[in-house]
C-alpha cells in the first residue's frame, strides 16, 4: 500500500474501520492528508444533541436505501456511541433486509410497542454495529402520524438516527420532514431525466420550507456512469442547488438496486463518501 494517499486505497470494509478507530495509524498517520485527519475527527465527536437525518431519493433507482444503509453504517463503526437507521417507506427496497438483518421489528411493530410501553425493543446490530428497524408493510399509513414520536424516543438512545424516507413523490410536504430532522440528504442521479426530477425537487423544497428553516440540505448525486465530462458539461453542474452542499458518490456496481449490501465489497471510493459525507454532517453545531 502506498503511503502518499492510504486513505484513497484502502478497499477492505475491516482496514477502513480499524483505520477511523486507530486514527489512521494503520494506514501511515503522518502520510495522511490533514483534512483527512479532520474528517475522522469529525466523525467521531461528541455531540451536543442526538442527530436525525433524514434521506430522501430525488426519484426511484438512484440509490437511497443503499445511500442510506452506508452512511448509518459508516457512523456506527466509526463512532463509539450508538447509530439507528429505519425504513418508514415501504417500496421494496428495506435496507434491513439488504444489510442481510433477520427479524428486525418493523417500524410499524415499535410504534404500536411505544403507545404500550413508552419504549423502542430491543433491536438487531449489524457487524458495523448499527441498529436497524425495517419497513412497515405496505399500504401501512402509521409511521405518518408517529414519526415525531418514534424520532423522540430515538434519540433518547442513539446519537444518530438515519431514516431513509423513500422517493420525494410520495412525501406530501417536504417541510413536514424536514421539521423533524436536523439534515436531509437528497440522492439524485445525473442522467438528463434525474437532474430534471432533482431539480424539480429543490424547487418544492425552496417553495415548502420557510427561508429561516434551520434543516441543512446536503445534495448526494450517484454518477451513472464514470467521468464527470468536459467544463460545462457535467451534469452535476445543472442542479439548481444554490448553496447547498454537495457529496459526489461513483455509481458502485456491486450496490446495484435491489442487490444485498455486503460491506466487503463495497468500493473504497463508495466508503470514503459515506465517510466524508458522516463527518460533513456530524461536524455541524
Amino acid at each position: 500500500m502506498a503511503e502518499a494517499n492510504p486513505w484513497a486505497l484502502v478497499h477492505d470494509w475491516r482496514r477502513l474501520l480499524s483505520a477511523v478507530r486507530e486514527g489512521l495509524t494503520t494506514c501511515g498517520a503522518a502520510a495522511v492528508a490533514h483534512e483527512q485527519q479532520t474528517t475522522v475527527a469529525a466523525l467521531r465527536s461528541r455531540q451536543i444533541r442526538p442527530r436525525r437525518i433524514a434521506v430522501i431519493g430525488a426519484n426511484g433507482g438512484v440509490g437511497t436505501t443503499t445511500t442510506a444503509a452506508l452512511l448509518a453504517s459508516a457512523l456506527a463503526a466509526s463512532r463509539d456511541d450508538q447509530t439507528l437507521l429505519l425504513t418508514v417507506h415501504s417500496d421494496a427496497s428495506d435496507a434491513a433486509t439488504r444489510l442481510g438483518v433477520r427479524h428486525a421489528p418493523s417500524v410499524s411493530e415499535v410504534l404500536a410497542g411505544l403507545r404500550r410501553h413508552g419504549q423502542i425493543p430491543p433491536t438487531p446490530v449489524t457487524g458495523s454495529g448499527l441498529r436497524v428497524l425495517s419497513a412497515p408493510p405496505p399500504g401501512s399509513t402509521v409511521v405518518e402520524s408517529g414519526l415525531a414520536a418514534l424520532l423522540d424516543v430515538a434519540t433518547s438512545r442513539h446519537a444518530c438516527v438515519v431514516v431513509d424516507n423513500g422517493v420525494a413523490s410520495r412525501i406530501g410536504d417536504l417541510a413536514s420532514v424536514a421539521e423533524l430532522v436536523d439534515t436531509v440528504v437528497l440522492v439524485c442521479g445525473t442522467s438528463v431525466d434525474a437532474v430534471e426530477a432533482t431539480n424539480s425537487v429543490l424547487v418544492r423544497w425552496h417553495a415548502q420550507l420557510a427561508a429561516s428553516a434551520a434543516t441543512h440540505l446536503i445534495l448526494v448525486p450517484v454518477r451513472t456512469r464514470p467521468g464527470a465530462g468536459g467544463p460545462g458539461h457535467d451534469p452535476v453542474e445543472r442542479l439548481l442547488a444554490d448553496n447547498a452542499t454537495r457529496h459526489v458518490m461513483a455509481h458502485d456496481a456491486e450496490l446495484a438496486r435491489g442487490r444485498p449490501i455486503d460491506l466487503s465489497l463495497v468500493s473504497g471510493p463508495s466508503l470514503t463518501a459515506a465517510l466524508v459525507l458522516g463527518a460533513d454532517i456530524m461536524a455541524r453545531r
